[in-house]
Protein backbone atom coordinates (compact mmCIF):
# COMPACT_ATOMS: atom_id res chain seq x y z
CA UNK A 1 0.00 0.00 0.00
CA UNK A 2 3.07 2.21 0.90
CA UNK A 3 4.70 1.30 -2.32
CA UNK A 4 1.15 2.84 -4.16
CA UNK A 5 1.03 5.71 -2.71
CA UNK A 6 4.67 6.50 -3.43
CA UNK A 7 3.86 6.11 -6.67
CA UNK A 8 1.19 8.45 -7.25
CA UNK A 9 2.78 10.78 -5.13
CA UNK A 10 6.13 10.71 -7.66
CA UNK A 11 3.36 10.50 -11.00
CA UNK A 12 1.21 13.50 -10.01
CA UNK A 13 4.61 15.56 -9.34
CA UNK A 14 5.49 14.80 -12.52
CA UNK A 15 2.65 16.11 -13.88
CA UNK A 16 2.77 19.37 -12.04
CA UNK A 17 6.28 19.74 -12.97
CA UNK A 18 5.38 18.85 -17.14
CA UNK A 19 3.59 22.11 -17.10
CA UNK A 20 5.61 25.58 -18.36
CA UNK A 21 3.38 28.12 -16.97
CA UNK A 22 5.73 31.48 -16.88
CA UNK A 23 2.67 33.77 -16.10
CA UNK A 24 0.55 32.21 -14.28
CA UNK A 25 -0.26 30.78 -10.50
CA UNK A 26 -4.21 30.84 -10.02
CA UNK A 27 -7.15 29.82 -12.43
CA UNK A 28 -7.77 33.53 -12.72
CA UNK A 29 -3.92 34.17 -13.74
CA UNK A 30 -4.06 31.39 -16.18
CA UNK A 31 -7.93 32.58 -17.81
CA UNK A 32 -5.93 36.24 -17.87
CA UNK A 33 -3.00 34.70 -20.08
CA UNK A 34 -5.41 32.94 -22.46
CA UNK A 35 -7.07 35.47 -23.37
CA UNK A 36 -7.20 37.16 -26.39
CA UNK A 37 -7.08 35.97 -30.27
CA UNK A 38 -4.21 33.17 -31.23
CA UNK A 39 -3.53 31.57 -34.38
CA UNK A 40 -2.56 27.31 -34.88
CA UNK A 41 1.23 27.40 -35.42
CA UNK A 42 1.45 26.08 -38.96
CA UNK A 43 -2.34 26.30 -39.80
CA UNK A 44 -2.37 27.24 -43.57
CA UNK A 45 -6.05 28.29 -43.55
CA UNK A 46 -6.16 31.90 -42.17
CA UNK A 47 -8.58 32.13 -38.84
CA UNK A 48 -7.87 33.30 -35.53
CA UNK A 49 -8.85 31.52 -32.54
CA UNK A 50 -10.55 34.22 -30.17
CA UNK A 51 -10.55 32.88 -26.21
CA UNK A 52 -12.18 34.98 -24.09
CA UNK A 53 -14.30 34.56 -20.48
CA UNK A 54 -17.25 35.88 -18.83
CA UNK A 55 -17.42 35.04 -15.01
CA UNK A 56 -17.41 31.55 -14.69
CA UNK A 57 -17.63 30.45 -18.59
CA UNK A 58 -14.96 30.82 -21.06
CA UNK A 59 -15.31 30.84 -25.39
CA UNK A 60 -13.66 30.05 -27.95
CA UNK A 61 -14.70 31.59 -31.30
CA UNK A 62 -13.40 31.13 -34.59
CA UNK A 63 -12.97 33.91 -36.62
CA UNK A 64 -11.56 34.31 -40.14
CA UNK A 65 -8.69 36.77 -40.94
CA UNK A 66 -9.81 39.09 -42.74
CA UNK A 67 -7.46 41.83 -42.39
CA UNK A 68 -9.69 44.70 -41.50
CA UNK A 69 -9.11 47.37 -39.03
CA UNK A 70 -9.03 45.38 -35.32
CA UNK A 71 -12.71 47.64 -34.45
CA UNK A 72 -14.22 46.56 -37.89
CA UNK A 73 -13.25 42.53 -36.64
CA UNK A 74 -15.28 42.38 -33.89
CA UNK A 75 -19.13 41.88 -33.94
CA UNK A 76 -21.14 42.99 -30.71
CA UNK A 77 -22.03 40.33 -28.19
CA UNK A 78 -25.80 40.22 -28.38
CA UNK A 79 -25.68 39.55 -31.77
CA UNK A 80 -23.43 36.38 -31.73
CA UNK A 81 -25.23 32.60 -32.45
CA UNK A 82 -24.26 29.71 -29.69
CA UNK A 83 -23.02 27.83 -32.43
CA UNK A 84 -20.01 29.59 -33.33
CA UNK A 85 -18.92 29.69 -29.86
CA UNK A 86 -17.42 26.47 -27.97
CA UNK A 87 -17.11 26.81 -24.66
CA UNK A 88 -14.80 25.99 -22.43
CA UNK A 89 -12.88 26.41 -18.53
CA UNK A 90 -9.53 26.60 -16.84
CA UNK A 91 -9.85 23.59 -14.44
CA UNK A 92 -7.13 22.92 -11.66
CA UNK A 93 -6.49 19.24 -11.12
CA UNK A 94 -3.86 18.04 -8.16
CA UNK A 95 -1.83 21.42 -8.90
CA UNK A 96 -2.29 21.37 -12.91
CA UNK A 97 -4.40 23.46 -14.97
CA UNK A 98 -6.40 21.49 -17.66
CA UNK A 99 -8.55 23.36 -19.84
CA UNK A 100 -12.11 21.53 -20.27
CA UNK A 101 -13.36 22.34 -24.11
CA UNK A 102 -17.35 21.35 -24.33
CA UNK A 103 -18.65 20.78 -27.23
CA UNK A 104 -22.28 20.29 -28.25
CA UNK A 105 -21.72 16.22 -28.43
CA UNK A 106 -18.35 15.77 -25.71
CA UNK A 107 -16.44 17.59 -23.59
CA UNK A 108 -12.11 17.01 -23.43
CA UNK A 109 -9.95 18.34 -21.11
CA UNK A 110 -6.30 18.28 -21.47
CA UNK A 111 -3.47 19.01 -19.75
CA UNK A 112 -2.01 23.13 -20.65
CA UNK A 113 1.66 22.20 -21.00
CA UNK A 114 2.86 25.75 -21.98
CA UNK A 115 1.94 29.52 -21.50
CA UNK A 116 3.42 32.66 -22.02
CA UNK A 117 2.56 35.62 -23.63
CA UNK A 118 3.44 34.37 -27.34
CA UNK A 119 2.72 30.27 -26.92
CA UNK A 120 0.05 28.48 -25.75
CA UNK A 121 0.28 24.69 -25.96
CA UNK A 122 -2.79 22.12 -24.28
CA UNK A 123 -2.99 18.63 -25.10
CA UNK A 124 -0.85 15.66 -25.96
CA UNK A 125 0.30 13.11 -29.29
CA UNK A 126 -2.67 13.65 -31.68
CA UNK A 127 -4.60 16.13 -30.16
CA UNK A 128 -1.88 18.70 -29.27
CA UNK A 129 -2.53 21.98 -30.38
CA UNK A 130 -0.15 24.87 -30.61
CA UNK A 131 -1.18 28.06 -30.62
CA UNK A 132 0.96 31.38 -31.11
CA UNK A 133 -0.54 34.65 -29.80
CA UNK A 134 -1.63 36.98 -33.41
CA UNK A 135 0.29 40.13 -33.48
CA UNK A 136 -2.85 41.97 -34.86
Amino acid sequence: MKKTVAILVLLLSVQSFSQNLECCNNIESVKKAIEGEWKLKGQSENLIYKFWFNEQNGFIEVLEELNLPPKAEYTQLGSLFMDEQVQTQIKLINGAFFIEVNYPFDAVSELISKLNQNTFIYGKGASQHVFIKDAN
